[in-house]
Formats: C-alpha cells, sequence, structure tokens
C-alpha cells in the first residue's frame, strides 16, 4: 500500500510539472520596456523572409519571369527600373501600430513608398497564355512550360530546396500568433490604458490600430491633425509600454506555436534558404 500512494504521489507531481510545463511555454515574462517596434524579431521571423529578401525574391522572380518570355518574342514584364526604396524594414516595424516619433512627425500614419518597380500592365491574351500557361499549351510554335513562366520561375527559384512545404505555414502561424496576442488579459489591460492616454488628448480610439483607419486621415493631403494624433499616439505607447507588453504577450504564444510545428517550419526555413540563395544568384547577373 505505502508503495502504491508514493507511486500515485509521484505520478501526481510528474503531471502537474509537465503541466505547469506546458503553461509555461504561452506565459509572457515580466515585460521589458519597448519604445520602438522595428528592431525587434519574434520567434517566429526565422521561418519568414524579412522584407527586403522578400523584396529580393519578388525581384529575381520577375527576372526569371522575363527571361523566359523573351524566349516567346514578348517584352514582358518590362525591365524594371531602379526601385523607388522605402517600405517596411522588419515585419514588427507596425505591427503594434506606429512607434517611431519622428516618422510620427513628418509622415503621420503614411508608410513610406514601397520598395521595388511598379506593377507592369496587364498582359495581352498571348502573353497571358505564355505567363500562366492557362489556355493553348503552344504560343508561337513553342511549348509553354507547365504553369507558363510564372510557374517555370517559380520552380527554378526553389530548385534543389525541400519537398513537402507548406510555404504559408509561417505567415498563417504568424497570423494566428497575433490575433490570439490580442486576447490576452496584459495586452487588453495595456490597450485599455494607451487608449484613456489618448482621451487625455481628446482622441477616443479604442486601440493603436484605429487611428490610421481613421477617415479624415484617408486623403491625399497629410495634414497637421494626423501628424499631431499620430505623435500623441506614440507617446501613449511609450507611457503605458504597450510595445513591451503586446511584443513580450505573443513571442510567448510563438514560442507554443514553435513546438508544436518545429518539423514544418525547419523545411520553410530550408526552402526560404534557397530561394534567397538563388535569388542573389538570379540577381548578381
Amino acid at each position: 500500500m505505502r508503495g502504491i500512494v508514493v507511486a500515485l504521489a509521484v505520478t501526481a507531481a510528474a503531471a502537474l510539472t509537465a503541466g505547469c510545463s506546458a503553461d509555461h511555454r504561452e506565459q509572457p515574462e515580466e515585460a521589458p520596456a519597448l519604445l520602438r517596434s522595428t528592431g525587434l524579431r519574434l520567434p517566429l521571423d526565422a521561418y519568414l523572409l524579412s522584407p527586403g529578401e522578400t523584396t529580393k525574391v519578388t525581384e529575381a522572380h520577375r527576372v526569371l519571369v522575363r527571361r523566359c518570355m523573351v524566349r516567346f518574342g514578348f517584352d514582358y514584364p518590362p525591365v524594371a527600373e531602379g526601385g523607388t526604396g522605402g517600405g517596411l524594414t522588419s515585419w514588427t516595424e507596425r505591427r503594434y501600430g506606429i512607434t517611431d516619433p519622428t516618422e510620427a512627425a513628418v509622415r503621420g500614419y503614411r508608410l513610406r513608398a514601397p520598395a521595388g518597380p511598379a506593377s507592369p500592365a496587364e498582359p495581352g491574351p498571348q502573353e497571358r497564355i505564355a505567363l500562366t500557361g492557362e489556355g493553348k499549351s503552344r504560343v508561337k510554335g513553342l511549348a509553354v512550360p507547365e504553369g507558363g513562366c510564372a510557374g517555370e520561375a517559380g520552380r527554378r527559384l526553389q530548385a534543389g530546396g525541400p519537398r513537402d512545404v507548406d510555404r504559408s505555414l509561417a505567415q498563417a502561424l504568424s497570423t494566428e500568433s497575433y490575433e490570439r496576442s490580442l486576447r490576452d488579459k496584459g495586452v487588453r489591460t495595456v490597450t485599455e490604458q494607451w487608449s484613456h492616454c489618448m482621451r487625455a488628448s481628446e482622441l477616443d480610439y479604442a486601440g493603436p490600430l484605429d487611428p490610421p483607419k481613421d477617415p479624415r486621415f484617408q486623403g491625399a493631403v497629410l495634414s497637421a491633425a494626423e501628424r499631431n494624433t499620430a505623435r500623441t499616439d506614440v507617446s501613449c505607447k511609450r507611457r503605458t509600454n504597450l510595445v513591451g507588453v503586446w511584443f513580450t504577450a505573443e513571442a510567448a504564444v510563438q514560442r507554443s506555436l514553435i513546438d508544436r510545428n518545429h518539423e514544418a517550419l525547419a523545411r520553410v526555413a530550408a526552402m526560404n534558404r534557397t530561394e534567397l540563395t538563388t535569388a542573389q544568384a538570379v540577381l548578381a547577373k
């Protein structure tokens, strides 16, 4: 009987410990004071191409598509002129709203112009067949590759990468972590504190993602009201440590999601490296 009691006690303690460990993965640690979100990296960022890397892969895909289209005698897409620069520098830059006081004072809630060339004009009927592979199997006497030139370019970028890769997984988990973080008790509390801070300046917004959607700020002209609101927004985030609390809560959720999807995410990371390496080689030419 004594042995049975001891065994049950050990089993109960082990179960309790396991439960605490599982809960600990999603339990946010004490939030550090964080003023800007731009330089922050969430755990899932390791499985996502950065904005700059995404631009490189996208441009390499464009180059490969053009090489293929030229075989069919099409000048499509047009040769890209130099990128405009700008765009997001990290996926966390505006994840919790604007956090840079200089950006707020200069641009309000407006984003910098995105990097890369403008979208090309709509392709003609024959160009579309060569581009997408939809329709006829031959154009100008030449066989259209599976998926058209776009499909050929995609396969070229991913050649040598792992098989059975869910390319949308990391982004889907990132979206899930964001939505779950919105329900976090600490995030809800700090959001209310931020809202109260804004109301003290006669600005009534329920959450930090609401000001950019204000109809007053949707016109082409950047107003003083928008800049002043953005400056107050950043100030209230700093007073409440909204970025620190929210980032810490979401990071805890992401660590748990990574634990549950580790093998699939490892394949995603390997494919990211493959695409980026090939893109750099394509652009080097």
